[in-house]
């Protein structure tokens, strides 16, 4: 059953094994101001797996997955989200080190023929 997510159709399961999906990784600079990752503008999938590591050995960075509520993540700490439809994620690093950000994506299948044939989708 497809959901909608942030305005998304996501019509793939996030455990679904015979999904193709490879890794990317963003690196949001230390200090810098709060910057989203939105993986469906930027990589024309969906990420199904993040890994966020705070490199700041001094400071908390916050994150926030799909527009949810701020999550702080600790000087030096990691946080794995795991089999889930992430449209986006918005991370605040601290002052003196990167947040860096590797997910696991699938492509964003279109599922009818005229959405597979229309030349205008962008």
């Amino acid at each position: 059953m497809p959901q909608v997510i942030q305005g998304y159709r996501v019509t793939t399961k996030p455990s679904d094994t015979t999904a193709e999906s490879t890794y990317v990784s963003d690196i949001v600079a230390a200090g810098a101001a709060a910057t989203t990752i939105h993986y469906p503008a930027q990589y024309r999938s969906i990420a199904i797996s993040l890994a966020i590591k705070n490199q700041d050995a001094a400071n908390a960075c916050t994150f926030s997955v799909n527009g949810q509520p701020a999550i702080s993540l600790s000087a030096g700490a990691d946080q794995n989200i795991n089999n889930q439809s992430i449209v986006s994620v918005q991370v605040t690093p601290g002052a003196a080190g990167t947040t860096d950000l590797l997910a696991q994506v699938t492509p964003m299948y279109v599922t009818t023929e005229k959405e597979r044939f229309d030349l205008a989708r962008g």
